[in-house]
Order: structure tokens, then sequence, then C-alpha cells
């Protein structure tokens, strides 16, 4: 995906960070100067995010370079990209710190002045480097503005074993305890051709990762990145090539997940793969033997239990209900189906215990059975949706309609494939919801239920057979039905969304 995702950047290779073209005029259209980036298009409750292609994210970036250098009078693009980067490419807050108190600024960002080489007062003077402890020649050294001077082959033996992960962006000084950052121009001047080429890519990608209002769309093989107005953004993205996801925790393969928070998301899938569970049902399912330890389920019949030796127990026989010894039971405790001394021993205390946990564990698979039934549908309305052209052209060979007469039918398949991945998600949004608040959690399933009831009414509708619809007239009708009951379920689903998760059940 790396690979992928940085293979075609060698236009980016042409951006020099030299001072003879610092200032030099380009044209960046009608840009307003902010990484958190230029609005393409006028925003909206929901669109207020923009999909940013690889040379859009370059020409943006170099505009704000070029904008604040011109602003605070810096003379060098390595040292602006610096300073950008130490404020997370917020040119505001760059610019209004800058112009109170420049020297801490530059000083926080480890810059100790504009001067991206010390030059040497001589250069036939003769050094000892204090990292190799080897005497060289001051020509063959170099320093950065905070004056730590060493030879040549040991910066470039230090700075390439940097560039191995994205970090080598914040590579510090050598010098202990010196905080001066090493620029670009310091890299490309030291570590050999395929170092900065390697340099280039984490320093491309760090233009997002820096940046808390920018992120990369997490679909395999997509190099578009996404810039949203605010970095809590509860509603979903949309990419360029069509992959949907929460902008928070950008996740691949959980995409969209509304109207579930991260939080949600995060503790359904560990408690879906934490052994605890499976410890869990162990224990409100099956009772230990009182001898051996070993778990026993108990399927029927009486309550006369045997830890039987052929499954691996040791052949001791006790009460189910209060698991004392058989031996002690009878006619007079209850006989074989009852225990009058249940309720005076510690097993009662421990049933009610396991009572709790079987309670809760059942919470659990009622949810997680509906949350799989969604993933399953939404897997069906997905092939659905694959499947769309081929049913529109079986039409089209049937009745005498246009192409345009078909498109309703991908239209419902992608309100279908929307609806069912909502309500996948509904499920874990409920079984996290407050169930003290009574008047949240009926809302909630009301809302829950009514975007069900219509999606399966959709569902049924779409799923129509050909058989029946054998004239045009019937065709122009169950297009009509279909047309108008998407359009209805997706005024449901938004409703819902809005309802559930954008304004709140208590707004």
């Amino acid at each position: 995906l790396f690979v992928s995702r940085f293979a075609t950047m060698s236009d980016y290779d042409e951006i020099e960070y030299d001072e003879d073209d610092a200032m030099e005029e380009e044209d960046y259209g009608d840009y307003d100067g902010d990484l958190n980036l230029e609005k393409s298009q006028e925003l909206t409750k929901h669109k207020s995010f923009e999909v940013l292609s690889e040379e859009q994210l370059e020409t943006q970036t170099k505009a704000i370079i070029k904008e604040v250098m011109e602003l605070l009078a810096i003379p060098t693009k390595a040292s602006c990209t610096v300073l950008l980067r130490h404020f997370q490419w917020n040119k505001e807050k760059l610019i209004e710190q800058y112009m109170t108190d420049s020297d801490a600024v530059r000083a926080e960002a480890g810059i100790t002045s504009f001067e991206t080489e010390k030059k040497p007062k001589s250069r036939r003077q003769k050094l000892e480097c204090l990292i190799c402890l080897e005497e060289c020649i001051s020509k063959d050294t170099f320093a950065l503005a905070c004056g730590h001077r060493y030879c040549n082959n040991c910066w470039k033996a230090y700075l390439e074993l940097q560039i191995v992960s994205a970090s080598c962006v914040w590579t510090k000084c050598p010098a202990p305890g010196c905080h001066e950052q090493v620029h670009e121009r310091a890299f490309k001047k030291l570590v050999s051709k395929t170092s900065y080429r390697s340099y280039r890519k984490f320093l491309f990608k760090s233009l997002v990762e820096d940046n808390p209002m920018i992120k990369y769309c997490p679909a395999p093989g997509c190099t578009n990145s996404i810039r949203c107005e605010r970095r809590n953004r509860k509603e979903a993205v949309v990419c360029n090539c069509t992959f949907r996801f929460c902008f928070m925790c950008a996740d691949s393969e959980i995409g969209d997940h509304m109207p579930a928070s991260c939080k949600n998301v995060e503790d359904w899938m560990r408690k879906g793969q934490d052994e605890s569970e499976n410890v869990k049902w162990m224990i409100a399912n099956t009772k230990k033997c009182p001898k051996c330890r070993s778990p026993i389920e108990k399927n029927g019949g009486c309550m006369h239990m045997t830890c039987r030796k052929e499954a691996g127990g040791c052949g001791h026989e006790f009460c189910w209900l209060c698991r004392g010894p058989w031996t002690e039971h009878g006619a007079e405790t209850g006989g074989f189906y009852a225990c009058n001394k249940y309720e005076a021993s510690t097993a009662k205390e421990e049933d009610v215990k396991v009572a709790d946990i079987k309670t809760e564990l059942e919470t659990y698979m009622f949810y997680y059975h509906r949350y799989e039934s969604h993933k399953s549908a939404m897997k069906i309305a997905d092939e659905q949706r694959r499947n769309a052209q081929n049913r529109g052209d079986q039409f089209l060979s049937k009745f005498t309609v246009r192409s345009q007469d078909t498109k309703f039918l991908g239209e419902a398949t992608e309100q279908l494939l929307t609806n069912r991945r909502v309500l996948q998600w509904s499920y874990v949004f409920g079984y996290y919801l407050d169930k003290k608040k009574e008047a949240e959690k009926n809302l909630f399933e009301y809302l829950q239920e009514d975007l069900e009831k219509h999606t399966n009414k959709l569902s049924e509708l779409y799923e129509r057979p050909l058989e029946p619809i054998d004239s045009y007239q019937n065709f122009i009708s169950w297009k009509e039905s279909v047309t108008n009951y998407t359009r209805v379920t997706a005024k449901f689903l938004e409703k819902f969304v809005d309802g559930v998760a954008i304004e709140g059940l208590t707004h």
C-alpha cells in the first residue's frame, strides 16, 4: 500500500527549497492560503469536506508555504516548512504566535536562525569530528545553524539511519541536548539520492499525517486525501474512489460505522475477540464438579449428576442444585428433581451471580445476532448492486425501454446497501446505549424499527421476480413503486442518522 500510494510522486521531487526561487511568482488559482485547505465548493451541513488528489495537495502545500514566507518574511522554504509542521499546518496559529514572539516560536520549533548552514571560518581548517574522532578538513564538514559541526561521513550515516521510518522528518541535530531541526536541504546535501527520495516520500506523507484536518483515504490503492472542516466530524466522508468511511478512525475494514461511535466500535470489536466472552459462556452454561472442578453442562434430566470419567472427569456424583454429594440426598431432600438443601447452601449465591452473567450474555447475543443478520443482508445488497446492470439489461431486452428507465435499479441497491450498513452498526449503538435512560432507549428502538421496516419493504419490492412483470405497464408500475420507496427509505434513513447520531436522541 505504501509503495502504491507514493510511487507516482516523482513530480514532487521538483519542489526545490532554494533562496533564489523562494519568492518566485506562481499561479495558485483561488487558493485561500491555508492547508486547512481551499474550498472548491460551498460547504453545507454534511458536505463539509473536500477530496484532494496528490497533485492538489502538493499545489496547495506550495501555496501556503509561499504565502507564509511572504507574510512573515521568512527567507527559506526549508525553515518555513519546519515552522508549519510544528504548528500542524495551522497557518493562523503560526502567524499569530510568530508576530507575538518570533524568537520564542523559532526556538520552540527547533530553528536557531534562518541560516540553513553554519559556514566554517576557513575551508582548509583542520578539525576533529566529535562523533568518529577522526581529523578532517572543515570543507568536508557540515553544521546547522546551531553550530554543532561534524564530518560529512558521520552526518550521512546519522541521517540515513533516520530514514527508516516516517519520524525522519522530525530528525534533530545529533549533538546531545540540541533541539535544532534537520531541514530538507541538509538531507538533500548529505545523503545519497536513493535515501533522499525515500526522505521525500516521508516528507510528502507528513503533509497529511501532521495535519489533523486531513487524512488519507484508507481504501487499498487509493492515494487521495480528505480535508475536513473539523477533526471530530461525526458524519462519514466519501472519497472520489467511492469508499465511504469515518474520518476520525479512518479504518479500511470498518469504513462508515454510523450511528455507532468510534469508542462503541472499538469496544464491540474487542468484545467479539476477547477470550473472556468464552469464559462468561462457560460460567453461564456450566457448573464445576465440586471434586475435580471440571466444567459440566446439564442438558436435561434430574438433579443427580455424574462427573463422567470417559469425558475426562473424576466419577464424582453430586446434586446439580446445591453441589453436595449425592450420597446425602434422597426422598427426604426432595428426590431426583428437587433439593431442599439448596436454599441454605452457598451454591445459591453462586447461581445468582451466574444468572446475572447469563442475562448479560443473552443481551449481548440479542444484539450480536441482529448485527450479523444485517451484515449478511448487506453482502446480499452488495451482490444485488453488482448485478443491477445485468437485471436492467434483461428489462431492456424484454420491453422497449431506454437505459435511463433502468437506472432506478442501481439507485435502489445503493440505498439498500447504505441502510443495511447503518442498521448493522445501529445494533452496536443500541448495545452500548444507557439502558437507564428509558425515554432515549424507547425513541431509539422506535426509529430503528421504522428504518428496518422500510428497508425490508424496499428489499421485497426490488427482489420481485421477473415473471410477474409481463407487460410494459406492469414494468412502469413496478418501477414507480421501487423509485418512490427508495426516496421514502432515504428520508427515513436521514431522519434516523440525524436523530440518533448527529443531533442526538435528547436534542
